[in-house]
């Protein structure tokens, strides 16, 4: 049975019943008698008992199934992407160091990691990567949004991000962890659909994994593993380091995950490019620009963050623009139906085309 708080009105009740059930002598239960005050300490008492309890269960003792197996919570990413700096002038190399700050409007930070240059004769930079400063989907921005240069660079004006930025995700919240450790106990076979999709989870930076049998084989592989790394995408070093823990080294330390004679290939998902056609209705409280930027970020939030094989569902998209501060009402025209994804598919955002009505 759950662990349920009981709380200062029930805790009083059940005493002065049991009081009136168990003796005749005490009759004058009014608020302010000795009794009634006395039982209404001992409630306080007895409530933040419960309360404490409660809190001392869901901050401690979840994390107990988990430890047992050494089961660690996935921590947050930094998001990542490019940035172009712009000057006016054209004479001199103008040098941009790694670590500069540059940020959107409304705050979000990033630091360049590598060191830039504006040649001589030239307005812009070479394209520099930024990562975000915090881990955290709030790093995903689109692109023009970084146009704010927080360390000052004298003769450098302007910064852009000609794209999004991706890869940013929060920590792993109760029911991902939950989710994640299931998957993890069906997959202790190891060779079973759970224990390849449990191995390869086990890489860091690997967000979602799907694996498809192949009945007969193709191309002599039985079955083909799909990881992608939050932004739908999967490197040549992922898929190798992923390959090297499924496949192991046929030694009695490292037997890997397939069973013997199956052959098993990894490969990243296929992008399937959701746009979004959607007319907003404001409620004249924030500006249009504020409005369009918002929506924009909140479709891209949540179709971005879809792992391989999760559908695009239209009302979920209706759901996230209708939460952003200012839209009244919408009229969203494209996609018009929800889309399937299959297990070798992850969904992310196409041309998203905002007006206002």
């Amino acid at each position: 049975m759950a662990f349920s708080v009981k709380l200062f009105t029930p805790l009083l009740d059940d005493m002065t019943t049991w009081i009136v059930a168990n003796q005749d002598k005490i009759t004058d239960f009014n608020e302010g008698s000795v009794i009634r005050t006395f039982c209404e300490a001992i409630s306080i008492i007895v409530e933040r008992i419960y309360i404490d309890t409660k809190i001392g269960f869901n901050e401690g003792f979840i994390d107990t199934p988990f430890q047992a197996f050494d089961f660690v919570r996935e921590l947050g990413q930094k998001a990542s992407g490019n940035v172009v700096f712009s000057r006016s002038g054209t004479s001199g190399d103008q040098e941009i160091a790694s670590g500069t700050i540059v940020s959107t409007t409304d705050g979000t930070r990033f630091e360049t990691t590598a060191d830039g240059q504006i040649s001589n004769g030239n307005t812009d930079s070479a394209s520099i990567p930024i990562l975000a400063s915090t881990a955290g989907k709030d790093g995903n921005v689109p692109a023009n949004t970084i146009i704010v240069i927080v360390t000052p660079i004298e003769g450098v004006e302007t910064v852009d991000n000609a794209a999004s930025t991706t890869g940013g995700q929060d920590q792993e919240s109760d029911d991902e962890y939950t989710l994640r450790f299931q998957q993890y106990i069906i997959g202790l076979g190891k060779s079973n659909e759970g224990g390849l999709i449990a191995g390869a989870k086990s890489v860091t930076g690997i967000r979602s994994a799907s694996t498809v049998e192949h009945f007969p084989p193709v191309s002599s592989y039985n079955v083909t593993m799909y990881i992608d790394d939050g932004a739908g995408n999967a490197s040549a070093a992922l898929i190798a380091e992923v390959l090297a823990i499924i496949i192991g080294t046929g030694t009695v330390a490292d037997p890997g995950y397939k069973a013997a004679g199956v052959n098993l290939r990894v490969l990243a998902p296929t992008k399937v490019t959701i746009a979004v056609t959607v007319e907003v209705t404001d409620n004249g409280l924030l500006s249009q620009t504020t409005i369009e930027y918002n929506v924009n970020l909140a479709i891209e939030n949540y179709i971005n963050n879809l792992t391989i094989g999760d559908d695009v569902i239209v009302n979920k998209i209706r759901q996230v623009i209708m939460d952003v501060d200012g839209v009244a009402d919408i009229s969203l025209t494209v996609p018009a139906s929800n889309t399937a994804i299959s297990d070798s598919q992850i969904a992310r955002t196409g041309t998203i085309t905002i007006t206002f009505s």
